[in-house]
This record gives structure tokens, sequence and C-alpha cells, in this order.
């Protein structure tokens, strides 16, 4: 375990809690957390960063990173040890839509890396913790925060516990990177909104033993209400992930194996490259979920990572995503920090992580509803692969393997008006039973501007709300938290101009834990 300071904390004489202050206090250490430590440390922060958790330790996550991914790693300068591990970078994409099937090369700029890659987040957790160290954060693990510090109606820094022992942690800003379930989060009353549930369930596992052929080709196969995706791994390592069909989840819950393998079989790229290959490591899982955008700052807080934004895993960007705004979030802090000396108003850090917070919900909404699309139960609409057959047959199929690496926008590549005239050509074609395009057609049309409406004007859920800040003076726990008043969304407004590049989390709970209730088989 690469700690530092670990054991910094002594009590008072007096019994009283010992303090400690920083400029920072990140809570979680894992793919949001440690790189943001260790950008805002190189850049002359004093950090803390509590982890509940113990390094290494799995964690449920999709495991993928795509080309952006990748390149903020070399940015950050630990692609050297990623490479240690034996990942191997893929460049080829199979992939199948329904009927349409197509493998090509990644569209990859001359600084890429590679096109994507499949490395276990204890490994990747490992990797970034330490370079977090190495740049001088302070990085804590078996440590949880028990309690938010609030003065004059701030957030101003936290409680944190380890090994039945309290410190309380000052800092003008404490950011929650832990997940979905994030502490901060439910201590600092952020609300959920445009929240949507799971239709599908998604299982993987990693196997040992694939054909060598397979070394440099990610496969993502979705067809009828079957989804595979695959690739290699670190270490000679091939991870696989399915989704069953509606009809299956109970025999999966029951027959896991019996079940995953049957879909690997399934899909012939799979099938081919792990004929001689069996499974090496235990079946993770998740059944339950949803996904949401969450308020995601207020006075002296903010989120990151998924604590504050998650969608659904078929589209694996929950790490890119992470270290996108990551690299948007870092610069805004040190600004705002920076305006928040002596003798200026604390609003101008406030301002400074909304405008963040409205950047992170510009950027990540498209996105957001092609992982639903994906996500959904039963087949694809017949409009999407059609599209995709148009785009290959135009040279232009580089445009939809640019949204792996988020780098071209649902909007663009899907344009509503276009696929309207794609369902319109198919039904003039009479190649297509008419009833089930219709039905797909006026969901089509009911559904996408009802969408991109919400966008702008974000939707509550009644469960959504989970605590809020206490009166002036109070100390916060979840029992009394959860019966006040919920702070307002922030107003949909236009984001200013910036010259930055927006640049997971795993699947994390409280603290950088795994959520066990939604991850065990």
């Amino acid at each position: 375990m690469t700690t530092k300071g670990l054991a910094g904390s002594e009590f008072r004489r007096n019994g009283t809690d010992a303090e400690e202050h920083f400029d920072v206090i990140i809570v979680g250490a894992r793919c949001a957390g440690s790189p943001l430590a260790t950008l805002l440390a190189r850049a002359g922060l004093k950090v803390v960063v509590v982890e509940q958790a113990t390094f290494p330790r799995e964690v449920l996550s999709s495991h993928l990173m795509e080309a952006d991914g990748l390149l903020f790693l070399k940015r950050l300068g630990v692609l050297d040890a990623v490479e240690k591990t034996g990942v191997r970078f893929m460049r080829r994409a199979d992939t199948k839509l329904n009927d349409f099937h197509v493998v090509s090369q990644f569209p990859l700029r001359f600084d890429d890396v590679g096109g994507a890659t499949f490395l276990r987040r204890h490994l990747l957790d490992q990797i970034l913790s330490e370079a977090a160290v190495e740049a001088g954060a302070d990085v804590r693990f078996a440590t949880k925060v028990v309690e938010m510090v609030w003065e004059r109606g701030r957030v101003a820094g936290v409680r944190a516990q380890h090994g039945g022992r309290e410190t309380v942690l000052r800092a003008p800003l404490v950011v929650g990177a832990d997940g979905r379930n994030s502490t901060v989060a439910y201590m600092c009353g952020a609300r959920k909104y445009n929240v949507v549930p799971n239709e599908r369930s998604y299982y993987f596992t990693f196997f040992e033993g694939a054909h060598p052929s397979s070394d440099d080709t990610f496969v993502f196969h979705r067809w009828g209400d079957r989804m595979v995706w695959a690739g290699p791994a670190d270490n000679g390592l091939y991870l696989v992930g399915v989704s069953p069909e509606g009809h299956e989840r109970e025999y999966f819950r029951r027959n896991t194996e019996e079940g995953l393998l049957s879909h690997m079989r399934a899909c012939e790229p799979t099938a081919n490259a792990l004929a001689d290959a069996k499974i090496a490591t235990k079946i993770s899982g998740i059944v339950k979920f949803e996904g949401y955008f969450r308020q995601s700052s207020g006075p002296g807080w903010v989120l990151v990572g998924d604590a504050g934004h998650f969608k659904d895993p078929s589209a694996g960007r929950g790490i890119g995503d992470a270290f996108r705004q990551v690299e948007r979030l870092a610069p805004a802090i040190i600004a705002a920090l920076g305006r928040s000396g002596p003798g200026v108003s604390s609003l101008g850090q406030d301002e400074t992580l909304r405008q963040w917070t409205q950047w992170r919900d510009r950027r990540f909404e498209g996105h957001y509803w092609l992982a639903n699309i994906l996500g959904e139960a039963g087949a694809l609409p017949a409009a999407v692969p059609e599209a995709l057959r148009g785009m290959v047959d135009r040279g232009e199929i580089g445009r939809f393997l640019d949204l792996y690496h988020h780098r071209s926008k649902y909007y663009e590549v899907f344009p509503l008006l276009d696929m309207g005239r794609i369902t319109a050509k198919m039904l003039l074609s009479g190649k297509h039973k008419r009833m089930p395009l219709v039905r797909e057609t006026v969901k089509l049309l009911a559904r996408e501007p009802r969408r991109r409406w919400i966008n702008r004007h974000p939707q509550l859920g009644s469960s959504d709300v989970t605590a809020a800040p206490p009166l002036r003076g109070a100390r916060t726990t979840r029992s009394s938290a959860a019966a006040q008043q919920t702070p307002p969304l922030p107003p949909a407004e236009p984001l200013p101009t910036t010259n930055g590049n927006g640049t997971q989390n795993g699947t994390s709970a409280h603290n950088g834990t795994s959520d066990q209730k939604n991850a065990e088989v």
C-alpha cells in the first residue's frame, strides 16, 4: 500500500479532534480522484486524498479505455506503467448491429496510442494513486469520511476516520470522486436529474488462452436482444461481457457461467478467439442501476466522475469520461482557488465550478442518451444499422467509431432529420415489416425531441433527493441531513466560450469501494 502521511493525524491532549489544513480535499482515489490529485499537486496545491479502501482492490467496471483515455494517460505521464501490465492496444473494431456487420480500423490521430484497451481496474487504480503520491499529494487509504464540516452555510472540510481515530481535514474545497453512491453527494444534498432506470443487466469475466489473432480487435455485437463486447486485456487475459435477453435474467442469476458461455459462443469472433480458452477470474455483474446527472457543485464542494454523472455501461465510457472531466476540472479548481484569496469573495469559486458543471452536462448529454439507446431492452431501432450501412458506403464509418473516443457527437452522427429520412426510405422499399417500423418511427419522433428538450430543462424524479446542507453550525449526519430542504439545480444557461480541451469512473461506491449489493454475482 502506497501512502503518504497516513499516520500524520494526532489527537490534541484535551481530547478534541486534530485538525489539518489543505487547499483541496478529494474523497475517492480511483480513476477520477487520483488523476485530479496529480494535476492539482503538480500545480502547487496542497492536496489530500481520502480513500476508504486499500489498494490494490478490485472494483466493478467495464475496464475499457478508448483512444482519448489512453492519450490522457500519456499526458499524465503514466503510460509506461500501464504498458508494463501487458495491455494490448486494439486498432480494429468488429461491429455488429442487428443485421449490419463491419470490421474496420479505428480512426486514430497522429499521437494516439491505440484505439482501445482493457485494463483491470485494480491495476489502473494502483498506477494512478502512485502517480498522485509521486506528484506530492497526501493519499490516505483505509480512511472514511463520516461528516462534512460546515461553516456559514459552506462546506469547509470533512471529518475522517482511520483506525478508530477521527481527524478534521479543512480546505476551501471538497471534491467528491467517490462513485455512484457518493458520500459527498449525499451529505451535500446533491440531487439527481434526467434519471433513467436500467432495462438490461450486464455480466463479464476474463479468459486466459485466447487465440493470438484476436489481440488487436475490439468486439461489439448487438443483435436481437443480445449484446456481447470483448477484447484483449492485460497479462494475456481476454475480457468478455454479455447482456442477457429479458427472459433470461432469472436463468443468468442461477446459471451465470453457463449463460455467459452460451452468449460468448453465439458471437462468432469471441467463439473463435476463445475456442480453447477457459475462464480465469470470477464473473461480476450489475443487475440494478440507474443513469443520471447529479447537481455537481455548491458552496465549497464539487463532484466528478460517477459521483456526478453515470450512464448505461453499454457505452463503456466510464473511465474515459472521468478522465475528460478531471482534465477540465483541474484548471477550473486552480482558477477558482486563485480568485478566492484574501479579500476576494468565495462567489468566484462557486461560479467557476458552476460553469464547469454546465460544461459537463453539455459535453455528455448526447452520449448519455446514446448509451441509453444501446441499453434498452429488445432489438435496436432498424434505422440505426441502416444509417451505419450508409456511412460505410460513403466511407464515413470513422464518424461512428469516433463516438467510442468521444470525438464525435451523437446528434451529429445520427441527426434526427436524417433518421427520419432513412426510416421513410425503409418504409417505401417494402423490404421491412411496416407495423414494427411505424412503431419505431413514432417512438423516435416522440422521444428524441423530448430528450433534447430536457437536456435544457432538467427533470427531477420523485426519489432523487438525497440530503441537504444543514443549518449554520450544525454537524452533518445522514439521519439529520435527509430531512432538510434541498438546494436548487443550477440554471441551464449558455456556457462561456473557452479554448480548453474537455478531457468511471469505473463503478464505485462510498469513498471508492465497490457497490457490493449490485456488483457481486
